[in-house]
């Protein structure tokens, strides 16, 4: 009988001992993915011992990785301070996962100072430096009319410098408040991997001692994606049914409209944003482990990527200026209109590597590709 593909599904859990099944289960721990495909990488030895004959004795079976690539939706698991669902895959991407589960302050407070990028916090705020990267600030009375700016740095006395350029100096007469809301940033320790189980129409893959590299999109009218490469180590093929009782978050993805694309908080008409996350991996050869080579690790990071806004006068927003003299700048998108299923992706510091004039639908565009600057810190996606 003919198998198909789309009677798929994915299930992933966090292992507690690294390549070591963690048998997620159906209730709790399945992903909702778009495109799931895997792949098998093996090692064949070939030989070449005389025979007499011109034909050989036929290579070697070696060690063995597997790779699982799909797309997940982005979206929030719609009540905020929850993760998404596909918040382990993150992690098991190098990215750190920070929940902020009450308002900071729990009632807003008026700021210290402020100017038209960036307010001084008041004493319910933190004291300790870059706590608020990434997150939202909600801001009543200056603006009159309220409005909701992210952080892009924050210093330990409390200088929030955001991704907004109001056109009048905020100041005392400034309210603010951190939402409830869960931010993924890049991390270098503590990086998990995940057991997937992977379900094909009556088989059944398990794939253990995952980690992986992704890439974020957004799209201009449409919804924003992520693709996930994993690589990890064959444990299993058998025959099984897809499982009963899959449990997804009921959101559906918020569509970038009627939000925010900012090129150095200079509005910006884009059609994309992406970022890479760049990660380097490798399988520590290990002749004691089942397939020669211990489970993938990641050892280092080049975090790059692009939007291409319309062009505009220098005089609105000079890029190039930018590129020619090493100067980063902020680059933000945000968007969604529902609390626990609104989006926010900051770049701090984006240091622009090539400006590439180009034609969209006979307009000037500009492609703007960038390296995302910063320890830790070269990109933050928030959801709240």
């Amino acid at each position: 009988m003919a198998m198909r593909s789309r009677n798929a599904a994915l299930l992933a859990k966090i292992e507690t001992t690294e390549g070591v099944d963690a048998a997620p289960v159906a209730g709790t721990d399945a992903v909702l993915v778009e495109n799931p495909q895997i792949s098998f990488n093996p090692n064949t030895v070939q030989t070449s011992e005389v025979t007499g004959s011109l034909d050989g004795q036929g290579p070697i079976s070696g060690g063995m990785t597997v790779q699982l690539t799909f797309d997940v939706l982005l979206k929030g698991s719609g009540t905020p301070g929850t993760p998404p669902e596909w918040g382990k895959l993150m992690k098991a991407a190098a990215w750190a996962e920070v929940i902020t589960a009450a308002a900071v302050p729990a009632a807003a407070e008026a700021a210290t100072a402020g100017t038209p990028t960036s307010l001084t916090l008041g004493a319910g705020a933190s004291g300790t430096a870059q706590a608020y990267r990434g997150m939202p600030l909600l801001l009543t009375g200056n603006p009159a009319a309220g409005a909701t700016s992210f952080v892009s740095d924050y210093t330990a006395g409390k200088l929030a410098t955001l991704t907004d350029q109001f056109g009048t100096a905020l100041s005392v007469g400034t309210s603010y408040q951190v939402p409830v809301n869960v931010v993924y940033k890049p991390a270098s320790v503590s990086i998990p991997s995940l057991t997937f189980h992977f379900f094909q129409d009556g088989l059944k893959y398990i794939v253990a001692g995952c980690r992986g590299n992704a890439t974020v999109k957004l799209t201009s009218g449409n919804i924003g994606r992520i693709s996930f490469t994993f690589t990890g180590m064959f444990v299993s093929k058998t025959d099984a049914n897809v499982p009963a009782g899959l449990v997804y978050d009921a959101t559906r993805p918020p569509v970038w409209k009627a939000g925010k694309a900012l090129v150095n908080r200079v509005v910006s008409a884009m059609a994309s944003l992406s970022i890479d996350f760049g990660n380097e991996m490798t399988n520590p050869d290990n002749p004691n482990a089942v397939e020669g080579f211990d489970p993938s690790v990641v050892t280092a990071r080049n975090m790059t990527g692009s939007c291409d806004p319309l062009e505009t006068l220098v005089a609105t927003r000079d890029s190039m200026a930018a590129l020619r003299a090493g100067t980063q700048q902020v680059i933000h998108a945000s968007y969604g209109t529902v609390a626990g299923n609104r989006i926010g992706v900051t770049i701090p510091a984006a240091f622009y590597t090539n400006l590439q004039p180009g034609d969209r639908n006979g307009l000037v565009a500009s492609t703007h590709q960038f390296a995302c600057k910063g320890q830790d810190a070269g990109a933050f996606v928030c959801l709240y």
